[in-house]
């Protein structure tokens, strides 16, 4: 018979025989395929209660396994099956937390296009159920941080300084973070799009839209290159919108 999700289940749990026969019927083929049982026997149930008691993960308990969510995912279909949201909920409620750090290179993948949620017709909000799992992980400091948790920081640095982000400046920074070396403008300081070690892939991803650009889009996107684009009066509210994320814990 068919395995739905084969990679949730150890090749060594998977028999096959040559030649089957029950009660008579020779059933030879593919309803010849065993799944031997797996125990449980290392959990622990205090995870999944302080994913509850937190703010994002209150719906982790509506999941009624129906995998609607993995179904619809464009990370789980298109880029790694591994990447599974029922199976990620699945494992958190059980507290096994050993088989979630073995998925922890991929539970960060989430591109945040909330399809699972939009269609979970138990109204669990997936993506920030997986947020709060991967949170309270690192918080054990059972994984490591993962690189979309680095990106928020980076992207919340530049909405407080500025109260707008610059597209350009948030790559090419986001870039030089990870390794790369970015050329910028010796006065500025700013840096120069496609000069330096940008990865190959990123330029053509890049460059096909903007040869679709009109000049005077894209002279406005080069003169916030320049200067980065600000919110009016934003200096004070700033220091009030800081203020309020480190009283709540969202600003470290």
């Amino acid at each position: 018979m068919a395995i739905h999700e084969r990679s949730l289940v150890e090749p060594e749990r998977i028999l096959r025989k040559e030649r089957l026969v029950i009660d008579g019927v020779d059933v030879s083929g593919d309803w010849n395929l065993i799944i031997l049982p797996r125990v449980i026997n290392d959990y622990d149930l205090d995870f999944a209660k302080e994913i509850i008691n937190s703010p994002d993960g209150k719906t982790i308990n509506q999941c009624y396994q129906c995998s609607y969510c993995t179904a619809s995912c464009p990370v789980h279909n298109y880029w790694d099956e591994r990447y599974n949201p029922r199976h990620f909920i699945y494992l958190a409620r059980l507290g096994m937390i050993d088989e979630l750090q073995k998925r922890a290179d991929v539970m960060w993948r989430c591109v945040s296009c909330h399809k699972c949620t939009h269609r979970c017709p138990k109204g669990v909000l997936v993506e920030e159920v997986l947020k709060a799992i991967l949170r309270t992980m690192a918080k054990k400091g059972l994984i490591e941080e993962y690189p979309s948790k680095k990106f928020d920081k980076f992207f919340t640095e530049s909405v407080l300084e500025y109260g707008r982000i610059e597209d350009g400046e948030l790559l090419f920074g986001w870039i030089e973070k990870q390794g790369y070396k970015v050329f910028k403008d010796p006065i500025l300081k700013k840096p120069i799009p496609f000069l330096g070690e940008t990865p190959e892939w990123l330029k053509e991803l890049t460059v096909k839209p903007i040869k679709s650009m009109n000049i005077g889009f894209l002279v406005l996107n080069a003169k916030h290159m320049l200067f980065h684009p600000r919110t009016k009066n934003w200096s004070r509210f700033k220091q009030v919108l800081r203020k309020v994320m480190q009283e709540e814990g969202a600003l470290h």
